[in-house]
């Protein structure tokens, strides 16, 4: 009896272990690399925590985690070919872009997330 006992904690310590590894599908966030300020970006159901986000110009990195229960991006508008994406919460997505000085509009391209409020000011000096 004890030894079945034994055998089914085993068996079920094990099934939480496996469980609490998370989704092997999802891939690991992008190295950042080398980076001169790093940028993170909490994104919210339709909104950012923050509505300025500042850094100096040069290579800007940026974390992009999901924090609310939605698909989310994040787009810096005049940037070709940079977007993060977050499907679900937890996820974490990041990369980096260099950028000039100047104001920049971060944004989530979902339809309707960025005219419902999921935008932001980035103030590159």
């Amino acid at each position: 009896m004890r030894s079945r006992l034994t055998l089914l904690l085993a068996s079920t310590t094990a099934a939480i272990l496996v469980a609490a590894c998370g989704d092997d599908d999802a891939a690991p966030p992008a190295d950042l690399g080398e980076t001169d300020d790093t940028i993170v970006v909490d994104a919210e159901d339709i909104s950012f925590p923050d509505d300025v986000y500042e850094t100096a110009a040069g290579r800007v990195g940026f974390v992009y985690e999901n924090v609310g229960n939605i698909r989310h991006t994040l787009v810096v508008e005049g940037v070709d070919g940079f977007e993060l994406s977050v499907d679900k919460n937890g996820d974490v997505d990041q990369g980096a872009v260099d950028l000039e000085s100047g104001t920049y509009t971060l944004f989530c391209d979902i339809p309707g997330h960025r005219s419902a409020g999921m935008v932001a000011e980035l103030v590159v000096s």
